[in-house]
């Protein structure tokens, strides 16, 4: 095997080490963001709602521009899973939304955000179907939330409502549901969002077990021809 070639094959082997560990779409710039933003959600979950499968994570810090300062123009993104199929109470929802915001907002204090984007992943109530919403806060309404202390989650939840046009790919977006499979309803990524895969890695969860479902459904279906 040539010198190239054995780098290459090193790199995909490391490629693969990041992508396990929820690295691949970061570059090294974020990598300490990501830890220190899933340390404080860790700690922000210690006591948390019962309702999650895992501790929300942060699964990706996408680069979608350049700000005209030189530095890049960033989207956190954390997928939240809940547990159980079925419609989540809103008032969980606003509770994990206001424990995400505390928690990432200030590693992001000091960079360009274009917005924070949660993505929910849940089974419906007759845990048949998967579903994708989101929920995202320009950096604006998150330091104003984070850092006054008269702005209160009731008054978050007033503003995205009412700040959302009806333009997803617009901040702020008011728990949408989206196609998270494809990449043109996932945002700034390549790829299907990052909700897709996580929910891939919680087949415990009620949405988990519907994805392997579809996964064997596909997968039987193709070995058949």
């Amino acid at each position: 095997m040539s010198g190239d070639d054995s780098d290459r094959s090193l790199g995909g082997k490391f490629a693969d080490v990041l992508d396990s560990l929820g690295l691949e779409n970061l570059t090294d710039d974020y990598r300490d963001h990501k830890r220190e933003a899933d340390d404080r959600l860790e700690r922000a979950f210690e006591v948390g709602p019962k309702a999650v499968a895992t501790t929300p994570e942060l699964a990706e810090v996408d680069k979608v521009n350049v700000h005209r300062d030189g530095g890049d123009v960033l989207v956190p993104v954390v997928t939240v899973i809940f547990e159980d199929g079925g419609e989540p109470a809103m008032e969980t929802v606003w509770r994990l939304t206001d424990e995400i915001l505390s928690a990432i907002h200030p590693v992001f204090r000091d960079q360009h955000v274009r917005h924070y984007d949660i993505q929910f992943g849940y089974a419906n109530a007759e845990e048949t179907e998967a579903v994708f919403r989101r929920m995202t806060a320009q950096q604006e309404l998150a330091e104003e939330f984070v850092t006054d202390p008269t702005v209160d989650i009731e008054m978050l939840r007033e503003r995205i409502e009412a700040g959302d046009d009806g333009d997803d790919g617009v901040p702020p977006v008011y728990w949408q549901v989206f196609d998270a499979r494809s990449p043109a309803g996932s945002g700034a990524y390549a790829g299907p969002a990052p909700i897709y895969a996580a929910c891939q890695r919680e087949p415990s969860s009620a949405v988990g077990e519907v994805l392997a479902g579809q996964e064997m459904v596909y997968t039987g279906g193709a070995a058949g021809f």
